[in-house]
């Protein structure tokens, strides 16, 4: 098939919406990376930055699916360290903290769902769609174009979901922060009464 004028557009706009898209799952990738240590930890203070060096590691090279399984279980499900450590265990004073959505059974479901959706539709653009499209043809351009655009949305909408829980935790890890710099912090543990 002969390219042409109209052809051509349409193939500058298609590979336009497939470098947007890709982008944007590669963010959403380095979100999930991001935010995956950050979500439960536990330890003595010395033991909590190793702990989550350990994580980070662990996740460094991970696919975007495996990723995707790992925030969902983190935020939706029970974590390990739920768990109280043994007594015998803490020679010093240890810090436990694990953010979790409380949501229904059905909700947490369909937010698996949706993200293993993104994983799946992200594998099928890089390895099935860019593979089998006839690059001359203006409309298997255009059509794959228009599934770009809606791809585009759910991406989006889910990078907005990840960044509003990221600020809100970034935001208690501050408060947190503070609180345990505080007096009245120091007061409770020198047991002091206050109210927190």
């Amino acid at each position: 098939m002969q390219t042409t004028v109209d052809s051509q557009t349409a193939r500058d706009e298609l590979f336009r919406r497939i470098g947007r898209n890709v982008v944007n799952f590669q963010y959403l990738e380095a979100t999930l990376r991001s935010m995956i240590p950050t979500l439960h930890n536990q330890g003595t203070l010395e033991e909590l930055e190793a702990n989550q060096d350990e994580v980070s590691r662990k996740y460094k090279k991970a696919g975007f699916g495996n990723l995707a399984n790992a925030y969902h279980e983190r935020v939706y499900g029970k974590n390990a360290g739920d768990e109280p450590l043994p007594d015998d265990a803490l020679s010093e004073p240890a810090v436990a903290f694990s953010v979790r959505l409380d949501v229904t059974h059905e909700t947490a479901a369909e937010r698996k769902r949706a993200l293993m959706g993104l994983v799946a539709e992200r594998n099928r653009l890089i390895h099935q769609d860019l593979l089998n499209i006839e690059l001359n043809s203006r409309e298997e351009c255009e059509e794959l174009s228009a599934r770009l655009d809606e791809q585009y949305i759910r991406i989006r909408r889910y990078l907005e979901h990840l960044n509003s829980l990221r600020t809100n935790f970034r935001e208690m890890a501050a408060d947190l922060g503070r609180l345990l710099e505080s007096d009245e912090f120091l007061a409770l543990l020198s047991g002091e009464s206050c109210r927190l």
